[in-house]
């Protein structure tokens, strides 16, 4: 994959077993697989085969709300973290993400309580905010709030 020959990497990956321990690292491997060469269904699809698998792995439902989010729509990808907010409840990453949908579906009130309650959880969250496209129309209120400087 390094080598960007990823027609090949996917050919090997096809050839790995599907038993278990073998199916979880394979699947895993697809899914980057697929985000690298923005196959959004197939990476959806593979990463909800994850997610149904592991429930309690937050990742896979980040994972598939990104695919979701280019293969159908925002709204969508914002329904799935919800459901998974549920089963993951002290997640920092999907509710960092539901900030981030937030915002973008113009709901700045509900983006800015999912990112505070995200940065309470693990503050690396406060630095990656104001560098986020995604919450590119709160950066200055997050500025005030003395979250850091403006990074233009």
């Amino acid at each position: 994959m390094e080598l960007e020959m990823l027609e090949e990497v996917e050919v090997e990956l096809r050839a790995v077993s599907d038993e278990l321990p073998w199916s979880k690292q394979k699947r895993m491997l697809l899914t980057f697989l697929y985000q690298k060469q923005k196959d959004w269904p197939k990476m959806q699809a593979i990463a909800k085969s994850l997610r149904h698998d592991f429930p309690t792995e937050e990742e896979w439902w980040v994972s598939e709300a990104y695919a979701a989010r280019r293969a159908d729509s925002i709204k969508v990808a914002r329904s799935l973290l919800l459901e998974g907010l549920a089963l993951n409840y002290g997640s920092a990453v999907i509710r960092y993400n539901l900030a981030c949908y937030a915002s973008l579906l113009g709901s700045p009130g509900e983006a800015m309580d999912f990112l505070k309650e995200a940065v309470h959880r693990e503050e690396k969250y406060k630095a990656l905010a104001l560098q986020d496209e995604d919450l590119e129309r709160m950066h200055q209120a997050l500025i005030e709030m003395g979250w850091g400087e403006n990074p233009i």
